[in-house]
């Protein structure tokens, strides 16, 4: 999986400096068709079988909370664009942040009641209990092959060569900040760990939070862990390794050093106040109106450098690096995966307007060109046909991470396995961090966790 994506981010790449080479008019086609490995066999979309002016609902049920900006106001624009285009076609939209979203989702399952779309994740603890019991739509990857899906972008939306869901984006986690906090306090930004840690207690000394993210939810901590344990070892695929039953956490020195390391931060006061009861909208708040100096989030989060809900100061100095390195993991060893996508419920009344609806959502002009040039995040599909040249400094920044991949860390390890294994991952995290636990006994709980996957 992990040469995968660095094959993947490196043709990116190549085709991203050959649209910058030539000042973006080249009209030539740099996209590439879904990976070899996708061969359903289900039939091609033909003709709605309703009238064309028969009025259908369609129900979408999303994580993008925030309509109003970033990914969420892209992906809502497209809506608009289509219904009006469509006027026959209704789409009531649920929107929910994503751990709110994950329990919604269940209780819709519980009761046989799937939205017609919904936000799907191309992870094992999301998909795959809907795959198994028969909530999904089998969808023919013939009927999005011009959409321009980089290779192995499906990989994780597919069961036995079928394909049950599209994705969005290209995921990555990064460590912004203030450039204007850190400036105003004479400090330097942190690019290893021994100066995360420094100038964590500077800034705490001057009363300012440190670092924020959404601990409250709990996926983006073990995301941090795996980066943690990566710049003790050197190597993303150890804890894929554990995961397979070959290893433990328990009685690893680079293991123990990773917790030691993130319980450090935590007994520095480097997280910011109330940080275990923050949940994304808080985490982003507090860092977009200036109260933190430091935001570890995803790369989707370039529409803040946009987002006229903060104060333009703090807008025009956000900036962006790869997670502070080690003499052992460096800048260009990366967390990145396949993030959200779509799915169509098998249950739906309306599977062929489902279908032409995500068929358009998907033309490159629309999702791809709309969530690059808006800062809202780096699409699935090819996007160097969209590159403006008037790229923020932000969306640079993260680009130039994205294109420096050597080695990455695939799908996080909460999503590998059962709801329950993925509970009691995020909850051993949140205890690290809230020095609820040694690191000793959450290396011991992440093993206890790692068991229920056998």
């Amino acid at each position: 999986m992990k040469r995968m994506l660095i094959s993947i981010v490196a043709m990116i790449m190549v085709f991203t400096l050959a649209a910058c080479g030539s000042n973006n008019n080249n009209n030539s086609s740099s996209s590439s068709s879904p990976s070899k490995e996708v061969v359903s066999e289900a039939p091609a979309t033909t003709e709605a079988a309703t009238p064309a002016d028969e009025p259908i609902t369609l129900k979408f049920f999303t994580a993008l909370a925030d309509r109003a900006n970033g990914a969420g106001k892209v992906e809502q624009d497209i809506i608009d664009a289509y219904t009006k285009e469509n006027p026959n076609i209704k789409i009531e939209v649920e929107a929910l942040q994503d751990e709110p979203y994950k329990a919604k989702i269940k209780v819709y399952a519980s009761t046989d009641a799937i939205p017609d779309i919904i936000q799907s994740w191309g992870q094992t603890s999301f998909i795959k209990p809907l795959i198994d019991n028969n909530m999904l739509l089998e969808l023919n990857a013939g009927d999005f092959a011009d959409n321009n899906f980089v290779p192995g972008a499906m990989d994780g939306f597919m069961q036995e060569g079928k394909v049950y869901g599209l994705p969005r984006s290209a995921d990555f986690l990064v460590l912004y900040y203030n450039k204007k906090i850190f400036d105003d306090n004479s400090l330097s930004v942190p690019t290893t760990l021994p100066e995360l840690l420094e100038v964590s207690k500077k800034l705490r000394a001057k009363g300012i939070n440190p670092i924020t993210t959404n601990a409250m939810e709990g996926w983006s901590l073990p995301i941090w862990f795996e980066y943690a344990a990566q710049r003790e070892n050197g190597d993303f695929n150890k804890i894929d390794n554990v995961l397979k039953g070959q290893g433990t956490f328990s009685g690893d020195a680079d293991f123990l050093a990773a917790a030691k390391d993130l319980q450090e931060l935590a007994a520095n006061k480097a997280l910011a106040d109330g940080f275990l009861t923050a949940d994304y909208g808080t985490s982003r708040n507090l860092f977009g109106q200036g109260q933190a100096a430091m935001f570890v989030m995803g790369n989707w989060e370039a529409g803040m450098a946009t987002d006229e809900n903060f104060p333009e100061e703090v807008r025009k100095n956000i900036g962006a690096i790869s997670y502070p390195t080690s003499d052992k993991g460096k800048a260009t060893d990366v967390a990145v995966w396949f993030g959200g996508g779509y799915s169509v419920s098998k249950n739906s009344k309306h599977p062929e307007a489902a279908i032409a609806f995500l068929k358009y959502f998907f033309k490159p002009e629309n999702w791809a060109k709309q969530v690059w040039q808006g800062g809202a995040g780096t699409p699935a599909q090819s996007f160097t046909d969209y590159l403006t040249g008037q790229e923020s400094t932000l969306q640079k920044q993260l680009v130039d991470i994205f294109g420096s991949i050597t080695s990455s860390s695939g799908t996080p390890m909460h999503d590998m396995g059962t709801d329950e294994f993925k509970t009691k991952v995020m909850e051993a995290h949140q205890k690290l961090f809230g020095k609820q636990v040694s690191p000793e006994d959450f290396l011991k709980e992440l093993d206890a966790a790692v068991a229920l996957l056998k």
